[in-house]
């Protein structure tokens, strides 16, 4: 809030003392302590309320920012997936084009072996 240093608060005494009297003066006081007690609980209360919905906003981000790294993820590992099963039919059909023409040759070998 405002600082203030001995002499202020020595001033301000005086002129209370002036103004209200001595015998209301501690009455005066004490209510006005009490004041300044609620309203430092107030704006204690009110700066806590306030960082909790900044840290409620920032786990939101944080959040936010965790779901879009997880649908990244998701999509490489998609995508990987994709890649793979190509590679795997391509490897496949690169295989079974081996296996027919050493087929092939194989029966070629044997029907040139039968007619001669």
């Amino acid at each position: 809030m405002f600082d203030s240093g001995f002499l202020e608060m020595l001033v301000i005494g005086i002129i209370a003392l002036m103004v209200v009297g001595p015998e209301r003066l501690p009455g005066l006081a004490s209510k006005a302590g009490k004041m300044v007690g609620k309203m430092k609980a107030f704006v204690a209360n009110t700066r806590e309320d306030i960082e909790k919905e900044i840290r409620a906003e920032e786990m939101q981000s944080m959040l936010s920012k965790q779901k879009e790294e997880i649908s990244e993820l998701r999509d490489m590992v998609q995508n990987s997936g994709k890649d793979i099963s190509k590679e795997v039919n391509e490897a496949s059909d690169m295989l079974g084009d081996s296996i027919n023409e050493a087929e092939a040759s194989v029966s070629n070998r044997s029907t040139t072996k039968t007619t001669t």
